[in-house]
């Protein structure tokens, strides 16, 4: 199968190198002109431009920094709508803002392009081998016809409903993740400064009521270990809560919870913190706790 993909960074590229590793015959764009050059030399086919890589690809994938790009590069100069022919269609695996989605997919409507947004999560280490989850927003027939593609990117690939449904629910579940490895660091550091094991505390709360996948995962093989490497910065992190507050407003319903957790997340990186690891937020707790959560 032939598809373009555009956004070569630590997400894009390596769900580039997964299709490559299928047998996709895969063309690529970036602005990056060295990560194309790195690209042709594992077997993609470079473009010099959007509206090149849609003229010769049914299937665009988009997998960019933010909302504001994505339409640059859809609607734009040089963009995917002056080069995909009728009938083409746009994947969006941005994280992005969903009214600019429905926007630009209504813009492409007008000239019989299809578009999909389809945010992933499980972090960047399972894009190269395929096993992200997908949330899929659009058509259902034209989610049905994408459904091979985005099943050898995910392993667990959900169509959640009209176009921009898949960022809204990206978004709002990293606004639970982010409450979730809050909550679980302010708890252990509780536990901890009152002379509990972390690790024990770990145990209880694992096979009790207060488990999540922050306890469960995060918090063993990354705050305990002190490894904090899943890839995901604290400024991403800020990024989906901005978006997802933004939902919250929208929809007029009260965020009190979720609005104090963002309120730690935008602590840390007003704190320098914003290059780091997500997971690192455990540090700034432990900071103000004046305590380590450590094995």
């Amino acid at each position: 199968m032939k598809v373009g993909l555009i956004g070569l960074g630590n997400l894009g590229g390596r769900i580039a190198k997964n299709l490559l590793n299928k047998g996709y015959k895969l063309s690529v764009y970036d602005l990056d002109r060295k990560l194309l050059q790195t690209f042709e030399a594992i077997g993609a086919i470079p473009y010099e431009s959007p509206s090149d890589l849609a003229r010769n690809n049914e299937i665009v994938i988009t997998v960019l920094p933010n909302a504001e790009i994505v339409k640059s590069v859809a609607l734009g100069p040089d963009g995917l709508l002056s080069g995909f022919l009728d009938g083409s269609t746009l994947i969006d695996m941005t994280t992005s803002i969903p009214e600019i989605t429905k926007q630009i997919g209504f813009e492409l409507s007008k000239y019989g392009i299809h578009m999909l947004d389809a945010p992933v999560s499980e972090g960047v280490k399972k894009a190269e081998d395929g096993t992200l989850a997908i949330m899929a927003g659009g058509d259902e027939a034209v989610f049905l016809g994408a459904y091979s593609l985005l099943n050898d990117i995910g392993s667990n690939v959900t169509h959640v409903g009209e176009l921009g449904a898949g960022h809204t629910i990206k978004a709002l579940n990293n606004m639970l993740c982010a409450t979730t490895l809050a909550a679980t660091a302010e708890v252990l550091a509780i536990g901890t400064k009152l002379g509990l094991n972390p690790a024990k505390m770990l145990e209880v709360i694992n096979t009790s009521s207060g488990r999540s996948h922050s306890s469960e995962i995060k918090f063993p093989q990354q705050v305990l270990s002190r490894k904090f490497d899943v890839g995901f910065t604290i400024d991403l992190m800020c990024k989906d809560l901005t978006i997802a507050s933004g939902i919250a407003e929208g929809a007029e319903v009260p965020s009190f919870i979720s609005s104090a957790v963002f309120q730690i997340w935008q602590y840390a990186k007003s704190q320098g913190g914003g290059a780091m690891d997500h997971t690192a937020i455990a540090k700034f707790i432990e900071g103000m706790a004046g305590v380590e959560i450590k094995d």
